[in-house]
């Protein structure tokens, strides 16, 4: 027992360095640097084999190995920073017999953690007699159902078909696996207006990506109502705030209604630092528009989004919001990361101009003074009213009055 509860310990504080007793600081210098000129040579070695393998630039080619190394760490980095959340008071519960082993059970304020054969079990909150039935394993970092690449779906069933197609999503818009304890809880945001064909479509895509990536998610469609200049920035700090009433979320992925994912692999879980997801694009030949971009598909933990304020709530009509969050970001001391572009890709569907979403005139001017309202203009300065909740078998509906004058009038610079 005492052996299973210190491995156990260990794992979860693999931050810690351990040394071995008797090794000497000059054999552990000694060591480190033959350490690194080996981690150099075969860094080198394989961005020589993709140059060669793909006919890139070396340019390109250490691009593409960055890009797969941040999906990586980003997933192990997942997988730490999940169980460190559990704060652990020891508990030792005995299985069924009394010649069977016991486990080293963790409490933490959302459930029980038990580990048994290196398999990591979530235990319901509040069981005094932790059985079997009462705990899931941990998902995996990388859940096994993903299947990569995939063909977009471009038509457009009725609400009714897609309740049909998927039963297995709660009223809401809200999933979870059921054979394992999900690693985060993820809210996606969409801004939206008159755009019903398009949701559709996004539904029928959506739902079976995120089942397979074994999250605990929802939907949330905040829908700005009338005709007024439309606010994609602050239906998205909405979003964020009325999601928060409805469950205890980690992350958020702020998501154009108009963009389908084509790989399950750009897993819409929690970034160590804010995420663009949509990277490539079919509009935009799958290539980046200007670096600085971070439109389209965006994740940020809760934490992340708290310390940059949310998103601007000044720019109403099309256009400048996304280079504002973009500074936000670095202001904030994060930097921007995305996955490879043969991962975040992205369909976009066709649609119209809408009358009520012409180019901001003044984003340019708004962008230059940005910096002058990161403290005063975001989620702490949210003026708006409810209209309705509508808990939708595949999506929350949030319908919202925004006074474009009454927001404005609020804001002031810092």
């Amino acid at each position: 027992m005492k052996q299973n509860r210190e491995k156990i310990l260990l794992t979860l504080n693999s931050d810690h360095t351990y040394k071995l007793n008797g090794m000497g600081d000059a054999n552990e210098r000694h060591c480190a640097k033959g350490s690194v000129f080996k981690s150099l040579f075969l860094v080198l070695l394989f961005l020589i084999t993709i140059q060669i393998a793909f006919n890139l630039s070396i340019q390109q080619a250490a691009f593409t190995f960055m890009s797969k190394w941040v999906q990586v760490s980003e997933q192990l980095y997942s997988s730490s920073s999940r169980l460190a959340q559990f704060q652990p008071s020891t508990l030792d519960i005995t299985k069924g017999t009394p010649s069977a082993p016991s486990f080293h059970i963790e409490q933490s304020t959302q459930s029980v953690i038990k580990s048994d054969n290196n398999v990591t079990y979530v235990c319901s909150k509040n069981v005094t007699n932790v059985t079997d039935d009462d705990c899931l394993p941990l998902c995996p970092v990388i859940p096994d159902k993903l299947v990569g690449a995939l063909a977009t779906y471009s038509d457009s069933p009725t609400y009714s078909d897609l309740d049909r197609l998927y039963p297995w999503v709660q009223d809401g818009g809200r999933g979870k696996p059921s054979d394992c304890y999900p690693r985060h809880r993820v809210a996606i945001i969409i801004p939206y207006r008159n755009r019903d064909s398009q949701l559709r479509t996004f539904l029928y895509n959506i739902h079976p990506i995120l089942y397979r990536q074994e999250l605990d998610y929802g939907i949330y469609v905040v829908e700005q109502n009338g005709s007024s200049k439309f606010n994609r920035a602050m239906l998205m700090n909405i979003g964020y705030a009325e999601a928060m009433k409805i469950h205890d979320y980690q992350c958020f992925v702020f998501h154009d209604v108009d963009l389908i994912p084509e790989n399950d692999k750009n897993i819409y879980n929690c970034p160590k630092q804010p995420r663009h997801m949509s990277v490539a694009v079919d509009k935009f030949k799958y290539r980046l528009p200007y670096t600085a971009i971070f439109g389209g598909v965006s994740s940020l933990t809760k934490e992340q989004f708290q310390k940059v304020n949310g998103f601007p709530n000044r720019y109403f009509g099309w256009g400048g919001e996304d280079d504002d969050m973009w500074n936000r970001i670095h202001n904030a001391g994060y930097k921007v990361i995305r996955y490879a572009m043969d991962i975040a890709r992205y369909k976009m569907i066709k649609h119209g101009t809408e009358t009520g979403n012409k180019a901001n005139p003044g984003r340019f001017k708004m962008l230059k003074d940005s910096k002058k309202y990161f403290k005063t203009d975001g989620i702490n300065s949210l003026k708006y009213k409810v209209l309705k909740i509508d808990f939708n078998h595949l999506y929350t509906r949030v319908v919202v009055d925004i006074d474009e004058k009454e927001v404005l009038k609020g804001i002031k610079k810092s």
